[in-house]
């Protein structure tokens, strides 16, 4: 069983050289994009703090993107809830509107 998402890349990234293969959860983001993605997201942190270890780089950049997926969790949450409170709204409006005959 030697399919496609079973082929593994080796990368190096922040110094360590990690192999990564394809999460079937993540259609279509490749393990390319994602160290890609991760990469430039180091640069950043490298250009504004250059003394930092890439350890220490490694640390925050876990930090910023637990707190991206968190706050996107949040959104997300808020949303739907916004979502279902409008579509009762919209339900109860409906029926009021034009209310069905028993």
């Amino acid at each position: 069983m030697n399919n496609e998402r079973e082929i593994q890349e080796v990368f190096e990234v922040l110094g360590y050289k990690i192999k990564l293969k394809q999460d079937e959860k993540l259609e279509g983001i490749s393990p390319t994009d994602i160290v890609g993605f991760v990469q430039s997201e180091a640069a950043k942190i490298f250009r504004q703090s250059p003394q930092l270890a890439p350890h220490q780089v490694a640390v925050l950049l876990a930090l910023q993107f637990a707190g991206e997926k968190l706050a996107m969790e949040k959104e997300y949450r808020e949303n739907i809830n916004q979502l279902r409170s409008t579509a009762v709204d919209a339900l109860q409006y409906i029926e009021e509107v034009s209310p069905t005959t028993r």
